[in-house]
């Protein structure tokens, strides 16, 4: 109880001087500070993350400025799919560059670019989410071993993805696109449908 900074004796005759609520206070407000970095600090690492899409590899569909929501926990329960959204480490530079891209071949498939179109296992890939004047170039074949993925950006003609650098090893990959942040495109990231 506050005796307003008043000596108060004890009923044992010792005098004590109350603790001041201002130290309470700052003591409460410190310690959950420190909860919450840490809690921020464990979600970040391995639950969601927000990222900032820079360029226009993934135009139409996202926007250079975007911000959106990475899912990290998916992929330590589960495994990449075909059309999933995915940031990942640039592996040219994996320890300071991150790049968005679309997932469309999966480990053990054949993947191939040919007459602008992309090939699953010698099968036509059906991409209804990018505008129909499309063409994807160059011409690549690529068989793609275990834990290895196809990425390529939704902007053909202007992104740097597996039909360069190659297939994406599954440890580059830091999760999947959830949510879009941004006002004016807020919502759910929508899954194409293979």
């Amino acid at each position: 109880m506050d005796h307003g900074g008043v000596d108060v004796e004890s009923p044992a005759g010792i005098v004590r001087k109350p603790v001041s609520r201002w130290l309470a206070y700052a003591f409460a407000l410190g310690k959950g500070i420190i909860i919450s970095f840490v809690v921020g600090a464990l979600i970040h690492t391995f639950v969601a993350t927000p990222f900032r899409i820079s360029g226009i590899s993934m135009a139409p569909n996202f926007a250079d400025g975007q911000f959106i929501l990475v899912d990290k926990l998916s992929y330590l329960v589960g495994l990449p799919m075909r059309g999933d959204v995915v940031v990942l480490k640039f592996p040219a530079n994996p320890s300071k560059k991150l790049f968005i891209k679309r997932i469309v071949g999966l480990p053990g498939e054949t993947i191939q670019i040919a007459n602008g179109f992309v090939l699953v296992n010698d099968v036509k890939l059906i991409e209804a989410f990018l505008p129909e004047s499309t063409v994807t170039t160059p011409d690549v074949i690529k068989v793609l071993g275990y834990q290895e993925y196809f990425v390529v950006g939704d902007n053909r003609p202007n992104s740097n993805d597996s039909r360069y650098w190659g297939p994406l090893p599954i440890e580059d990959i830091i999760g999947v696109a959830r949510v879009s942040l941004s006002p004016q495109l807020f919502g759910w990231v929508a899954q194409p449908a293979f």
